[in-house]
């Protein structure tokens, strides 16, 4: 799970969102030496996964997605899911903003579409506004998780698979929600098994930081790494 993909590393983040073009490049080449294949939730709904299966996810839908993401995306013929919000009149990340996060423009429909064209990026929707669910009425969980599909069905003209819960939060009443909108898979991040099977409505993520050393991405990428991390940091 990744958020932003920047040239350079901004000055000041509160949240530590940001990893580089060239260490996102150089993770990219990690994986093709290791044997891996990144592959969609349409891929995995499909077809029969890869030995050797990964998914890259980028939340929230940021402009530098389609700036220095999609072009490395395409350089290296690899796909990745960005999951974005279904209001599309947000022009920026109003949510962090409050917090201290400087302001960022988010990706437009424009871009978005031509993405979604490449067959390179799949998009998944992550809630109407980004508001945190689990604090949410029942009707407003029901909105925010059904409108945002029907509005990225609408632009993107094809079935939406996945719901990210905005900010990891969930709980059996906001699953429910995203079965019921029909979803096929929910994205968590320090929730859900260990086995990404499981439990398709709590797939447990795991988040990518900056300055991510070889080896710490080794460890990341390996199949033991999220069982590691529920024994020794519950």
């Amino acid at each position: 799970m990744y958020h932003r993909l920047v040239i350079q590393a901004p000055d000041y983040t509160k949240f530590d969102l940001c990893v580089t073009a060239q260490d996102f490049e150089e993770q990219l080449l990690w994986l093709k030496a290791w044997g891996f294949t990144s592959v969609t939730f349409e891929d995995l709904a499909e077809k029969p996964a890869p030995a050797k299966p990964i998914v890259i996810i980028f939340d929230d839908g940021y402009e530098d997605n389609y700036l220095n993401l999609f072009p490395l995306l395409k350089k290296h013929q690899v796909k990745a899911v960005i999951s974005i919000l279904g209001d599309r009149t947000l022009r920026q990340n109003e949510w962090d903003i409050p917090k201290g996060e400087p302001a960022v423009p988010l990706l437009n429909d424009a871009q978005v579409l031509e993405m979604a064209e490449s067959a390179l990026v799949e998009f998944g929707a992550h809630s109407m506004t980004h508001q945190r669910l689990t604090e949410a009425s029942s009707d407003e969980i029901r909105r925010q998780v059904e409108d945002s599909k029907k509005s990225l069905e609408s632009l993107l003209e094809k079935p939406v698979l996945s719901f990210t819960y905005p900010y990891g939060s969930v709980n059996e009443a906001v699953k429910q929600a995203v079965r019921e909108a029909g979803f096929s898979f929910g994205l968590a991040v320090g929730t859900g098994p260990t086995r990404f099977s499981a439990d398709l409505f709590e797939i447990r993520r795991i988040p990518m930081v900056p300055k991510t050393s070889r080896w710490q991405y080794f460890k990341k990428t390996s199949g033991f790494y999220l069982r590691y991390r529920k024994i020794f940091h519950p």
